[in-house]
């Protein structure tokens, strides 16, 4: 996900046996991932991609379900200093600060914002006195969780609907102090039990939707609630514990000396894993670019529970095969622009619907014809702007905010797992 987290995955060690256990290419794949999904949102603003196209197939494929790319990576950064100290996660309270000091100075700061422009613009005026409740449970990052009651519920105060991922992070956080160490111990069979989790919820959501239209207190219609039920947390848990498995795995491999002969199959591993992605992505677009409604394409998309898992499974595959690879293969991932792009990806995702909607569509009114002109001016009048938020957000207030944070409890920046640099004995690599 585009959290605030190190994009390396670096890990902790205690000895010299794991000294360079690093892997930097996750710095582009974070990277170039959110670059997919603002690209995705600005094609649907523009209206360049429309239902039924062949322009619309091939985004929706390459694009619509990069979001999961978020929750690969999360389940790797996290997971991987538990594997690093053989299945220890630091105490709790210590973990909850990490996560904290990482995710809220930066997700506090975009609704703040979005509060502010619903107060001083008279036209958009939504009398915010009433909408407390609202403001708190988005403030919680209970989202999600609440419009499996609510369907009715904005996500973002109704102007930054890409928050509904946040509520997803935040509860794979809530879980992870939990089942960390039992994972640790079977992560084969955690694997196997996170895919029948998602399995059997996606299968319900299709072939029992009377129960998520019961839970649904509010007036929606029943298809709404299925799409709203799509995207809970269960739903996502094979991602999550694909990059889990992934974690130990690449530890393992790391700590076996192997590293330099997989190279070799890697790339070959690499290849084959592409055309699956391929695959999978055709037939992904296909069935998001035919929904009526542009938008909710990729929920549509992924009530296809067969094919998101192996999508997913592609891609985490994908992932898997570079990060192993050799140097030449890894360096479109692996350099400046890439890290300083997954250092700035998590104000980017923050702030760049709100940015799409107040700049693009209320005080420019940029051209909605799905021509290139207005695909040009949408992407470089919201980039350029959500790039300079994110980068003052950074430097300003996630930077400080963190470190004063994590100083509460006397830790330093190199105390929390997700953060802490470690070189490996992948520099050796030709």
């Amino acid at each position: 996900m585009p959290e605030a987290s190190n994009a390396s995955g670096r890990a902790e060690t205690g000895g010299t046996a794991d000294q360079g256990l690093r892997v930097p290419v996750l710095d582009g794949f974070r990277g170039y991932a959110i670059l997919g999904v603002v690209s995705m949102h600005l094609l649907l603003l523009s209206k360049v991609v429309q239902p039924g196209t062949h322009v619309s197939l091939v985004a929706w494929g390459v694009l619509g379900n990069i979001i999961d790319t978020f929750f690969i990576i999360s389940g790797f950064v996290i997971f991987l200093p538990v594997v690093v100290r053989n299945g220890r996660l630091k105490s709790v309270s210590d973990f909850a600060l990490g996560r904290v000091a990482r995710l809220v100075p930066g997700y506090w700061l975009s609704l703040a914002i979005v509060i502010v422009l619903l107060s001083v613009l008279p036209a958009l005026n939504t009398e915010l006195i009433h909408r407390v409740p609202e403001i708190l449970a988005d403030m919680a990052a209970l989202q999600m969780p609440i419009r499996l009651f609510d369907g009715t519920f904005q996500v973002g105060l109704g102007i930054n609907g890409a928050l509904w991922m946040i509520s997803v992070i935040v509860g794979f956080y809530v879980v992870f102090p939990f089942i960390a160490r039992s994972y640790f111990r079977h992560p084969l069979a955690a694997l196997a039990i996170a895919a029948a989790i998602t399995l059997a919820w996606k299968e319900a959501v299709v072939h029992l939707p009377g129960i998520f239209a019961w839970l649904d207190h509010s007036d929606e219609e029943a298809w709404i609630s299925q799409l709203v039920a799509t995207d809970e947390l269960p739903g996502w848990a094979f991602s999550f514990a694909l990059g889990m498995t992934g974690a130990w795995a690449y530890v393992r491999i790391a700590r076996s000396g192997r590293m330099p002969r997989l190279q070799r199959p890697a790339v070959a591993a690499t290849a084959i894993s592409l055309v699956a992605c391929g695959i999978c992505a055709y037939f992904y677009g296909r069935h998001a670019s035919n929904a009526d409604t542009g938008i909710i394409g990729g929920s549509t998309a992924r009530e296809t529970p067969v094919l998101t898992m192996v999508f997913s499974a592609a891609r985490a595959a994908l992932m898997a095969s570079i990060a192993l690879a050799p140097l030449w293969l890894q360096r479109p991932f692996d350099n400046p622009p890439a890290r300083r792009l997954a250092e700035l990806s998590y104000g980017l995702y923050l702030i760049h619907l709100v940015v799409a909607w107040y700049v693009g569509l209320v005080w420019l009114e940029l051209p909605r014809d799905g021509s290139a002109r207005a695909a040009l001016l949408w992407f470089g009048i919201v980039l350029s702007i959500s790039i300079a938020y994110a980068f003052l957000s950074r430097r300003l207030v996630e930077q400080p905010a963190r470190r004063w944070l994590l100083s509460l409890r006397g830790r330093s920046r190199s105390d929390d797992g997700a953060a802490v640099r470690v070189p490996l004995a992948a520099d050796t690599r030709s």
